[in-house]
């Protein structure tokens, strides 16, 4: 009950804040379609900020333990790799493991049950159980190019995902539409 009021109180703030900046917003030339479009994007970034600040708080991760990056992503250290090692270059390819969870469960809109697996590298079922991107080739969801041009061989950081850097308003197979995502991912090599 406590937690569907929280979240009912949220949306009525960020439909409020559109609201008054909607007007702000629109700019001239943009068909109708595009103003609704940056219109539905500009509310979840507010509402998805907001899901991933409760699932920070849920999990005591303080302002110390994440970076937030312009765009809205997040990234949670879980250990880092070497030292020396230098930050994944767009072009390069990067071989990760990682589980995918939902911030919330989609079935209840009230429930923020993260322990619901919507894919993982592991059942993918080649040997390293992992998956081989090249970073920036749009080859992935716009978070994960985002992280990986952030993190290193032998990084593990759990990645926040907004929905307007995931599936957004569409979803995708048994993704919802604008569902914010957490991977826990890591890089085992890149070449």
């Amino acid at each position: 009950m406590k937690t569907g009021f929280k979240r009912s109180a949220l949306v009525r703030v960020a439909v409020a804040l559109l609201a008054v900046a909607a007007p702000a917003l629109s700019g001239c030339g943009k068909t109708d379609y595009a103003k609704q479009q940056e219109q539905h994007q500009n509310e979840y970034k507010v509402i998805d900020d907001g899901l991933i600040q409760a699932y920070l708080t849920r999990h005591n991760i303080t302002a110390s333990g994440y970076t937030r990056t312009e765009s809205g992503l997040y990234l949670v250290k879980i250990s880092d790799g070497p030292a020396a090692g230098e930050n994944i270059k767009g072009g390069q390819q990067a071989d990760v493991k990682y589980v995918g969870r939902y911030l919330r469960d989609p079935a209840t809109s009230n429930n923020y049950n993260e322990t619901i697996i919507f894919d993982n590298s592991t059942d993918r079922r080649v040997p390293c159980g992992c998956l081989s991107v090249t970073v920036g080739a749009s080859q992935v969801i716009k978070g994960w190019d985002e992280a990986l041009l952030l993190m290193k061989k032998g990084d593990r950081k759990l990645l926040l995902i907004p929905s307007y850097l995931a599936y957004g308003p569409t979803g995708s197979g048994t993704i919802p539409p604008d569902e914010p995502l957490a991977f826990d991912m890591e890089v085992l090599d890149v070449r």
